[in-house]
């Protein structure tokens, strides 16, 4: 098998990749990129639904989590739309503070890693799944379908498991394993929660407004408003995949409670639910809530409180089950069962924990080696979070690798 060699080898062509390859490149080192995909990028053409949510105005450490105490530091220092720019793609942010490239398309940035990445002489090498690395004299030895390849520097962007069918399985991180370095095990994060199919069978289809928590005894460890959606045997929503970390942490435990009319107090809802019953005595049970709830939803919540048929006068509700349905209305319960398989999931909870890297994402086990974006244990909110790391640990990693590598010519 032939042997090649290169200053810095950068495993994975994803977001963090190819920032950290383009990084290091500009800073004056020979960089060899290895995709294990025919293409580059596969995984960051599907981010914002195609719109690709690059970053977020709002840095604060609270959107994001994980073991990586680096991170604050790191992401402090970057500013994406500067970046972007700098590689010609324009950038706008919505009032949520969310950005986008002014195109509004993920075709667009990726075109700006690529160019610029040739611009700067980085070697892209595709169909080049790396099997094997070990540390050599020097640096590390990579094994590819093309052969070995020396590298003095490595700066491994494979990704987690998330979204396997883009080339990010996990099979990669055996890699990291080994050569000895600790990974907090790895776990669907940003995806759908799984309950009990018979809670939401009746429910399929449906999409509302809702506050949705995660409740924890009688702790509520988390709290998030959007648009909730009842799929099969799930619940799902931006507002739910919020939330979708603390069910991989604590599974049958958590309890997620809907609240339907989150712009109401309890008081409110019982109030407003009163004066419907007065009006409506002579309606079916069916018809109670209608103007309120979607129709199904309404007739699932009412079946809750009582056994008989919902075709019979809303009149048969007594005042405790009517007190008992503006219970329901505020914090409606759905046990947790896990969280969708990682095929559903936009990125991995736990990787390589902090202790494992130094602040500028260098392993402490195998000098010379760096770890950035999913590999790492850190994930964050939707809302570009999870790219601003991307961006943040390639950028970090690429000009920690091509300064260790200048200081060593210096120092010899």
């Amino acid at each position: 098998m032939t042997q090649t060699h290169t200053q810095i080898a950068v495993i994975g062509g994803g977001a963090s990749g190819m920032t950290a390859a383009y990084t290091a490149a500009r800073a004056g080192t020979q960089v060899t990129l290895l995709e294990r995909l025919p293409r580059v990028g596969k995984k960051l053409l599907l981010t914002g639904n195609g719109r690709c949510n690059l970053g977020n105005i709002h840095r604060e450490l609270n959107h994001y989590h994980g073991s990586l105490p680096q991170a604050t530091q790191i992401l402090a220092q970057t500013e994406p739309e500067a970046f972007f720019r700098r590689l010609g793609v324009c950038c706008r942010t919505d009032p949520e503070g969310r950005i986008y490239p002014m195109s509004n398309t993920a075709a667009s940035v990726l075109d700006g890693l690529r160019f610029a990445c040739d611009d700067q002489g980085v070697q892209t090498c595709c169909d080049a799944q790396v099997t094997g690395m070990r540390q050599d004299k020097g640096g590390f030895l990579l094994t590819t379908p093309q052969g070995v390849l020396h590298a003095e520097r490595v700066i491994f962007s494979a990704g987690g498991y998330a979204a396997p069918n883009c080339g990010t399985d996990g099979t990669a991180m055996a890699l990291l394993r080994g050569l000895g370095h600790p990974v907090h095990t790895p776990q669907p994060a940003l995806c759908p929660i799984r309950t009990d199919p018979a809670a939401v069978k009746a429910l399929k289809g449906i999409r509302v407004h809702a506050a949705v928590s995660a409740i924890l005894g009688s702790k509520c460890l988390r709290q998030e408003t959007g648009e909730l959606q009842f799929a099969d045997g799930t619940l799902s929503g931006i507002c739910v995949f919020q939330l979708s970390g603390l069910a991989a942490q604590y599974g049958c435990k958590l309890t997620v409670s809907v609240d339907l009319l989150p712009e109401w107090s309890r008081e409110e809802a019982y109030s407003t639910l009163s004066e419907l019953h007065t009006k409506r005595r002579k309606l079916s049970l069916e018809e109670l809530l209608t103007g309120m709830l979607p129709k199904r939803l309404g007739q699932v919540l009412l079946r809750r409180i009582t056994d008989a048929p919902l075709t019979e006068p809303a009149s048969r509700l007594s005042p405790r089950q009517l007190q008992q349905t503006a219970q329901l209305l505020k914090a409606l319960p759905f046990p947790v069962t896990g969280t969708a398989p990682w095929q559903a999931a936009q990125v991995t909870m736990g990787g390589i924990p902090g202790s494992a890297l130094t602040d500028t994402l260098e392993s402490r086990i195998c000098p010379g080696l760096y770890i950035t974006g999913e590999a790492t244990d850190l994930y964050g909110d939707c809302g570009g979070y999870n790219l601003m790391w991307a961006w943040a640990s390639g950028i970090c990693a690429g000009k920690a690798a091509a300064g260790s590598l200048h200081r060593k010519e210096h120092n010899s």
